[in-house]
């Protein structure tokens, strides 16, 4: 189970900490604020000085959620010094700071991914495999034609499989009703309540239906088609990310960058399942480079040091 913590910030930006934390499964203990005693609830929790929240919980992380940076960046000080575990945004109490600091730009128009142009643009015969792109996948046609890439697009959902019969798709996009996980197999999935995310986990956006779809790990696709390597890898497959993830880095399979969409809520250890992402992803040598509450964007060090931009931050 997660930690409880402690939110220092009763206003706008507290309380959508709080929303976000709520739906990753995070207890917030109580909030902390400079004008506590004109506050004594918020969003059904006691409102504390820094002083009362420091002496009654210790030994529980405190999340900054103040607009003022300079501000934020002293009250961080100030906590520390008194020997508490200080995150300044929900991303770094979530999944940690970012590893390396390189230009990244939002692809497509319906989700948060973003990219690293200078790892696409300007290149030849580049490949993206994308798993999981329902009926908007304007990401794989940005991709396509924008970067001239051949896309490998994947999604068993009934629904799109109809969808994709019908639809005339640039000659370097080619789609496959296929997931994505850590076996070959038909695997049974939890019918979404609404929309398409249908998952392999029961979630707060399934039903208790169930239906069998076909999925393969990743080495056997890229056998299959004949790539040794991606440049590009995207997954968005509600929850099999926590099976394919490692299966996938396990195999030694390369790619350059990965943008990922991440389901934690699905489970009561969100946040250990975030922070072992990351690590994972660091230990087999990726980087973070865009670290959003849901998706997040990785490079090979070998791509980023390579292409000699960029500035890192860690000794990853």
């Amino acid at each position: 189970m997660n930690r409880p913590v402690i939110i220092y910030g009763a206003g706008f930006r507290g309380g959508r900490n709080f929303i976000a934390l709520a739906e990753e499964n995070v207890h917030v203990e109580a909030f902390c604020d400079r004008d506590a005693e004109h506050i004594p609830l918020y969003y059904g929790c006691n409102v504390l000085t820094r002083d009362e929240a420091v002496e009654k919980y210790p030994s529980l992380p405190f999340l900054l959620s103040v607009d003022d940076e300079e501000a934020r960046r002293q009250i961080a000080e100030d906590l520390r010094t008194l020997g508490i575990e200080v995150y300044e945004s929900f991303e770094e109490f979530f999944q940690g700071q970012n590893d390396y600091e390189i230009e990244h730009v939002y692809c497509g128009k319906a989700v948060g991914f973003q990219v690293v142009p200078s790892l696409l643009e300007g290149r030849e015969h580049l490949t993206a495999y994308s798993f999981g792109i329902g009926f908007d996948y304007s990401f794989e046609l940005e991709l396509a034609e924008k970067y001239g890439m051949e896309v490998y697009a994947f999604d068993p959902s009934p629904e799109v499989v109809k969808e994709m019969e019908s639809k005339k798709l640039p000659e370097n996009l080619r789609y496959y009703p296929y997931g994505l996980s850590d076996e070959d197999a038909l695997k049974t999935f939890y019918l979404p309540s609404s929309g398409l995310d249908y998952s392999e986990h029961f979630a707060p956006w399934t039903s208790s239906e169930k239906i069998q779809m076909q999925v393969h790990r990743l080495s056997t696709l890229m056998e299959r088609f004949g790539h040794s390597r991606l440049d590009l890898l995207k997954m968005d497959v509600e929850g099999s990310e926590f099976m394919a993830l490692p299966d996938i880095l396990e195999s030694g399979l390369e790619f350059d960058q990965l943008c990922i969409e991440t389901h934690t809520r699905i489970f009561p250890d969100s946040v250990e399942k975030m922070r072992g992402v990351k690590k994972l992803l660091n230990d087999h040598g990726y980087l973070l480079v865009s670290n959003g509450r849901q998706e997040q964007t990785y490079i090979s060090k070998r791509a980023g040091r390579g292409g000699g931009y960029g500035t890192g931050t860690g000794d990853h």
